[in-house]
């Protein structure tokens, strides 16, 4: 296991202030900013930040990109995008926005080495890309063992069936105030008619079992490679690519999947849903865009009105789950500009005596999450869920909270 493993801005300088949602956000920043620094083999860059008059090294971490903004693995059948060991392409540069320090002044330079590129983030903090220093931090974010399933971080524990990622066994956070596992497992179903709407035909976790194709472990996260075949009443309908990504205080999986022409045909009215299922959450309200002032709150019993199976607007995807145990949790549905117009509906059900397999404890309290409806007009499905995990709401209103948690960081580049 990498050791140590920090909690965000623990050496950060007091001279750079950052925002209470800045906490576990990660800057990602492509290749293509880094011009300075464009065919450098990648063993040869590093970064650094100021810290008590000198430039030291902070954890950081290139990974280098393929077909469809995933991450290349050889046994991926994805075509890297770029030369290998090199900066270049869509590489992707990658750091916890909390270790980013002051301004560097004129004339300071690292002990070994040049300067290459100035990275300022939130509020005049900055990182620098450093050519030919051998200094690195030794620190880490992020723990996973995929022959056990278990990742830990400064933040979460999280433990997952080693041999199917699907399968959410147990999900902790620092300081949450409730009783065992917050989540009783994740939940991935595809379902369609199979030449008509009427013979309907599902596949869940059980079925949907994603192999490993490849894993790399960074000091900011760890990103699985898995491919799912998925056969429908003997028809071999698609193969679907994921990764499982662990951040320190979030979790994403991407979503590739390319749909032969003659499936769309014979394939009635499909349908492919992601949730997670709660464990023992009465008490919780969950708020979405159009309930951003009047959340429900999960009770046991069916009663949602028009809460549960609402439509979703694609660009105001999110979900906010508040246990009110000092655990949040915030997701969102990414898609590509040309998918936006897949309609999605919310997954909601909150019951104690419902049953909806796979499952470790009988109710759904409250299961929820996103369902996509259609086939998309174009060849290929993809997608990204993420999910991030909190302590509260920190004293934002819903829709500023969704807004702000999730945001991309932004990042000015002077070379």
């Amino acid at each position: 296991m990498p050791l140590p493993l920090l909690l965000f801005g623990a050496h950060a300088t007091a001279q750079c202030l950052f925002d209470p949602l800045d906490q576990g956000k990660v800057m990602q920043l492509p290749a293509s900013r880094l011009e300075a620094a464009s065919g450098i083999p990648l063993v040869d860059l590093s970064l650094m930040r100021v810290e008590d008059g000198r430039l030291v090294p902070v954890a950081f971490q290139f990974d280098e990109l393929g077909e469809h903004e995933m991450v290349w693995f050889e046994g991926a059948g994805f075509e890297r995008l770029g030369k290998p060991d090199v900066l270049d392409g869509e590489d992707r540069l990658l750091a916890m926005l909390t270790d980013a320090g002051p301004r560097r002044p004129d004339a300071l330079e690292p002990a070994e080495g040049e300067v290459l590129a100035d990275l300022e983030v939130a509020n005049d903090c900055h990182f620098y890309l450093v050519k030919g220093s051998p200094a690195r931090s030794q620190n880490h974010y992020v723990a996973h063992d995929t022959t056990t399933g278990r990742t830990h971080t400064a933040l979460y524990e999280l433990d997952v069936d080693p041999e199917n990622e699907l399968n959410w066994r147990y999900l902790s956070y620092q300081g949450y105030q409730g009783e065992g596992s917050i989540i009783d497992t994740l939940k991935m179903r595809m379902s369609a008619g199979v030449l008509s709407k009427f013979t309907r035909m599902t596949l869940d976790n059980h079925n949907l079992r994603p192999k490993l194709v490849g894993h790399k472990l960074g000091p900011i996260r760890s990103v699985m490679h898995l491919r799912t075949r998925v056969v429908l009443a003997g028809i071999p309908v698609m193969t679907i690519q994921v990764q499982a990504m662990r951040y320190a205080a979030h979790y994403e999986a991407h979503t590739y999947a390319k749909i032969p022409e003659l499936y769309r045909a014979t394939l009635k009215e499909p349908e492919v849903s992601v949730s997670v299922d709660g464990n023992n959450q009465l008490g919780a309200r969950v708020y979405t865009h159009n309930f951003a002032d009047s959340p429900i709150t999960v009770n046991g019993i069916s009663d949602d009105g028009d809460f549960a199976g609402q439509a979703i607007s694609m660009a105001q995807n999110w979900i906010l789950f508040d246990s009110g145990k000092d655990f949040t949790l915030l997701t969102r549905l990414t898609v590509p500009p040309e998918l936006m117009n897949v309609p999605v509906q919310l997954i909601y059900e909150d019951d104690t005596a419902l049953s909806l397999e796979p499952e470790q404890f009988t109710g759904q309290l409250p299961n929820l999450g996103y369902m996509l409806k259609g086939w998309p007009d174009q060849r290929e499905l993809r997608f990204t869920v993420s999910l991030y995990f909190d302590s509260g709401m920190r004293g934002f209103v819903a829709e500023d909270y969704a807004e702000q948690r999730g945001n991309d960081v932004q990042v000015t580049v002077a070379e």
